[in-house]
């Protein structure tokens, strides 16, 4: 009987070795994502360019770009706090990252000119309060 009980809870140990952590999974689903996707198609005269997850700071940080109408450091001023406000409930809403709001992550997003794409127009970043 402790035989197959050691032969058990070794079974179960290995296992559980070999399972990567939140923060691994995080950093390599970001990968993934910008190794598919990035950068994405313009929607809304936004475009995604990365996304890269920080393990110290467990931050996952959404790299964009503006054009057009957005490429305009006014036009961004003026709705700040609407951006931001759009910004913090799609991370509310969205289902897909349930299991790192859960953990407590941060979302950041960094938003460049398409036109000069060294100026940041738009930079935020969504703590745990800032989705529950």
């Amino acid at each position: 009987m402790y035989k197959h009980l050691l032969l058990i809870v070794s079974t179960l140990f290995l296992a559980a070795c070999g399972h990567e952590s939140l923060e691994d999974r995080a950093s390599r689903e970001s990968s993934e994502f910008t190794e598919k996707y990035c950068p994405t198609p313009v929607s809304n005269n936004t475009r995604t360019d990365s996304v890269v997850f920080d393990k110290q700071t467990r931050t996952y940080t959404y790299y964009c770009s503006f054009s057009d109408m957005f490429d305009d450091s006014d036009v961004i001023n003026r709705f700040h706090s609407k951006i931001r406000d759009g910004l913090s409930q799609g991370i509310i809403d969205n289902t897909n990252l349930k299991v790192y709001k859960d953990a407590g992550f941060n979302f950041e997003y960094v938003c460049h000119s398409t036109r000069e794409p060294k100026k940041i127009l738009f930079r935020a970043v969504f703590t745990k309060k800032d989705y529950q």
